[in-house]
């Protein structure tokens, strides 16, 4: 029943969690709150159904005999593949497994394809790069004005010659700006995480749709951070000017021009510490439930399993 409830709960965060989140008036102004429920509801749906499995795979006598008798317990489910008894166990283990696999190669996969990509980029620099009139970005010589970064240690900020010569310098540094909110808020890593899952599950429309939204939320936050410092008429201006002509695999090839320069012509909103709040709480109570869920699952299991094996010797 247990493992019933969560897969019941991993279905549910997979349909609601895009209708909920989605394209939403208040994720556009709590993005921050928006990515974290979208990796929330990743991680609360996975983590269900990967705890459902195992609940199903593993006996109560096998937790209450610590790691091998888990241990045990799969690899005799796995031998008795064929046994009646046994299909049901080895099903839920090998389903869980294979998930597990899947979510661990493609997070594998998704860094190293951005690692070589940034690592090749990096290494095509230096015979037409210089020094740019901002510190610390490279300016490049090329006509198609752009601006986009490079993360890693350390991060780089590229900028071509077109660039410079389309942005005045104020919209310069508010771009500028932009990148580097980009390199210190990690963002490449939040959508990495959600790649990974698109990844590994693509026929899933929650991850699909959790690694678009996060493309573009991720752009806002840095919009926001330009937008304090410079007026955010300056980031929408210097937006239009650059136009969506990011690199596929740089952080800004998620948002699109139209819809963040919408955003910054609207006055920003207040800052709402409930709404903060109530946000933490939605977070908190996705990662939570299957964990705790399954935990009270497994605790309940051993305590009854133990309980009877003692009360079978006091009789003996």
């Amino acid at each position: 029943m247990i493992s019933l409830l969560l897969l019941v709960w991993a279905v549910a965060v997979a349909v609601a969690a895009p209708r909920a989140i989605a394209a939403r008036s208040w994720s556009r102004a709590a993005p921050r709150v928006a990515v974290g429920l979208w990796l929330g509801a990743l991680a609360s749906a996975t983590g269900a159904v990967l705890s459902a499995g195992l609940l199903v795979a593993v006996p109560p006598a096998a937790l209450a005999a610590g790691l091998d008798g888990v241990v045990e317990a799969c690899a005799r489910a796995l031998a008795r593949l064929g046994a009646p008894n046994e299909t049901l166990a080895a099903l839920a283990l090998a389903a869980t497994a294979v998930l597990a696999a899947r979510l661990a190669i493609s997070a594998v996969a998704t860094l190293h394809a951005a690692r070589r990509w940034r690592r090749h980029h990096l290494a095509a620099l230096p015979p037409v790069a210089r020094p740019g009139p901002a510190g610390g970005c490279t300016v490049v010589e090329h006509a198609t004005p752009m601006v986009y970064c490079l993360p890693g240690r350390p991060g780089h900020v590229v900028v071509t010659r077109g660039a410079l010569d389309v942005l005045t310098p104020r919209q310069l540094e508010a771009v500028l700006r932009h990148e580097r909110a980009h390199l210190r808020g990690r963002h490449h890593l939040l959508v990495a995480v959600a790649a990974a899952f698109h990844r590994a599950l693509p026929g899933l429309p929650l991850a699909r749709t959790a690694e678009d939204e996060i493309r573009r939320l991720v752009e806002h936050l840095a919009d926001d951070r330009a937008g304090a410092q410079h007026g955010r008429h300056t980031v929408a201006a210097a937006i239009v000017r650059l136009a969506d002509t990011t690199p596929g695999h740089a952080l800004g090839a998620g948002g699109t021009a139209v819809d963040r320069v919408r955003r910054l012509l609207t006055p920003a909103p207040p800052r709402s510490t409930a709404r903060g709040l109530l946000g933490a709480s939605a977070v908190a109570l996705l990662l939570m439930f299957p964990l705790v869920t399954a935990a009270t699952a497994a605790g309940i299991a051993v305590h009854e399993t133990t309980c009877s094996h003692s009360q079978t010797s006091a009789r003996g």
